[in-house]
């Protein structure tokens, strides 16, 4: 038996997605659904609509607050 080329996604619920993402309701997670940059599973025998959590996590960017030099230079002006 042939092992997968990737390996299997790790599926949650738009619920979860949202959740971890830090919002109160799935409608930011559907709007990236619909924009095409998540995409979706369904599990056989089922209408719920998954998402791979580390498709998720990879649309997170890191935080990078301006340095103090530039916000007062940009107040100066």
């Amino acid at each position: 038996m042939e092992q997968p080329s990737s390996p299997l996604p790790k599926l949650i619920n738009l619920s979860e997605a949202a959740r971890l993402l830090g919002y109160q309701s799935t409608g930011p997670i559907k709007k990236l659904i619909s924009g095409n940059q998540l995409n979706t599973f369904k599990l056989p025998d089922t209408n719920r609509i998954m998402v791979d959590l580390f498709e998720l996590e990879s649309l997170l960017q890191v935080y990078q607050p301006e340095s103090k030099n530039e916000a007062e230079n940009s107040d100066s002006h």
